[in-house]
C-alpha cells in the first residue's frame, strides 16, 4: 500500500522540485512516497508475541486508528502540519497514511495492546496459548 504525501503549498517551487528530484533518487519525499520508506517501522516476535514499532514524531494519540482484518494489521495516521508558516525548506510529509502488516497466524487480537511514547508506536499482538512453543519432555524407557 503507498501512503498519500502532500506537500504544503506555501513552499516555493524550486523546494518542490528539489523534493520531486529527492522522491526520485531515494529518500522518499517524492509526490508519492513508497510504503517502506515512512514511517520507518519494526517487528519482531518472541514466543509470547509479535511486536511493531513505527516512528511516528509529530503525531496525536487521536490521529491513529489501528485495526486488524483478514490477518492483516492495519496502522492509519494522519500528520497534521503545525500551523500556517513561510518555510525555506520543508521535507517533512502530511496528510493521511497507512501501513499493512501481515500477521502470522494464532494471535490474540483481543490481548492487543498499544502505546504512543516519545513519538513512537509500539503494538504487541500476543501469541494464542494453541500457538505458543510446548516443552516436550522425554520418557527414558
Amino acid at each position: 500500500m503507498f501512503p498519500v504525501s502532500r506537500r504544503n503549498p506555501a513552499s516555493r517551487p524550486t523546494n518542490r522540485l528539489d523534493g520531486f528530484f529527492d522522491g526520485l533518487f531515494g529518500d522518499g519525499s517524492g509526490p508519492v512516497a513508497p510504503a517502506r520508506s515512512w514511517p520507518p517501522a519494526a517487528m519482531w516476535e518472541d514466543d509470547d508475541s509479535v511486536h511493531f514499532e513505527l516512528d511516528l514524531p509529530g503525531v496525536l494519540d487521536e490521529d491513529i486508528s489501528m485495526t486488524v482484518h483478514d490477518g492483516t494489521l492495519f496502522v492509519r495516521f494522519e500528520r497534521k502540519p503545525a500551523g500556517v508558516r513561510r518555510c525555506g525548506c520543508d521535507g517533512r510529509r502530511y496528510g493521511r497514511f497507512e501501513r499493512a502488516f501481515a500477521l502470522p497466524d494464532a494471535l490474540d487480537v483481543d490481548g492487543a495492546a498499544a502505546a504512543l511514547t516519545g513519538g513512537v508506536l509500539r503494538i504487541d499482538l500476543p501469541r494464542s496459548p494453541e500457538a505458543k512453543p510446548r516443552k516436550i519432555t522425554l520418557k527414558m524407557d
